[in-house]
């Protein structure tokens, strides 16, 4: 337990709401679309404000906030501005790959007025995030394939060289964490299972890995659809265990148990609650009660709705990562 501070101490405070400015600035400069002009080429701070019907005063301090944080750079001696690969491709609006919508969502005032109102009610105020845009994000995370690798290592998933080994993703996102798998196995077969708009990033993704061949991709509900019979050896569940309610979890564990061949694993990859606060689980939990009516759970409570279905072993390997075996 942590003693109190003997004194009072300022600096807390200015963190409170200095790490806020990079955000807000980040939106007026997507709200302006500051990015687009430039993906022609560098262009002077005039050129970019009159494309965006701005004064050049004030676009100029804006690219040069961002290239002090370095999403742009800036030339010296031209006094021109130019993407940076990653701005190229996540913050022009005619990228394939842009996520722009996904860091507005983020950092819209209404978001944090809904969470208000969940917690003043009790209840879900709702919020819609688009989910595509943050699939694209973490397709291009370059320590995802590393810590993919490391999480069927840690729950004793191995790949044979003769038999496959059939995994379902479910609510996959980009699918990185079974695909980069079936990149280091020829073996895996992978079933992504998500909506429509976020499949065109999966696929986008194995095609960059290479193991189009060894992914099925089924466009779907995660709350209803169909997922088979005994078809599986392994099934992963990553953070959308958060949003869904614990009735919504327990209905999905049931189809995931019958899904899964005897001795398959269902794998879920989610920061666990405990009884200490922690950072990531209380925030979790106040962004997916608002969205959704959805919580950081404890692993107590994963087992105890595992069991419930039928699973007969559920293991914690760490904070955030367990399996059930049926």
């Amino acid at each position: 337990m942590n003693s109190p501070e003997p004194y009072p101490n300022s600096d807390p405070i200015y963190n409170l709401y200095g790490g806020g400015f990079f955000g807000q600035f980040t939106r007026l400069a997507l709200l302006l679309d500051v990015f687009t002009p430039l993906g022609s080429g560098p262009a002077t701070a005039e050129s970019v404000a009159t494309a965006c019907h701005a004064s050049a005063d004030g676009v100029r301090a804006l690219l040069d906030y961002l290239s002090s944080m370095q999403i742009l750079e800036y030339i010296p001696g031209k006094h021109t501005y130019a993407l940076t690969s990653t701005a190229a491709t996540f913050l022009v609006r005619t990228s394939k790959s842009y996520a722009g919508d996904w860091v507005l969502a983020n950092t819209d005032p209404v978001l944090w007025d809904k969470i208000l109102e969940t917690i003043r009610s009790g209840k879900s105020a709702g919020y819609t995030m688009p989910w595509a845009q943050d699939a694209w994000l973490e397709s291009y995370s370059p320590s995802r394939i590393a810590y993919s690798l490391e999480l069927w290592r840690t729950v004793g998933v191995y790949a044979d060289r003769e038999q496959p080994l059939r995994i379902i993703d479910l609510a996959c996102g980009c699918g990185i964490k079974t695909l980069g798998f079936a990149q280091a196995k020829p073996s895996v077969r992978v079933t992504c299972l998500d909506s429509s708009a976020v499949l065109e990033v999966t696929r986008d993704l194995a095609k960059r890995l290479g193991v189009e061949p060894q992914t099925a991709f089924m466009a779907g509900d995660l709350l209803s659809d169909d997922l088979g019979t005994g078809q599986f050896d392994a099934a992963l569940l990553g953070l959308i265990t958060y949003i869904l309610t614990p009735e919504q979890n327990v209905a999905v564990y049931r189809r995931v148990f019958q899904a899964l061949r005897p001795g398959g694993q269902l794998v879920i990859d989610a920061i666990m609650s405990t009884d200490q606060p922690a950072e990531w689980a209380s925030r979790a939990s106040m962004l997916m009660n608002t969205w959704n009516g959805g919580a950081a759970h404890s692993f107590l409570n994963y087992q105890k709705w595992l069991k419930q279905v039928g699973f007969s072993e559920v293991i914690q390997y760490n904070e955030q990562l367990l399996a059930a075996i049926k």
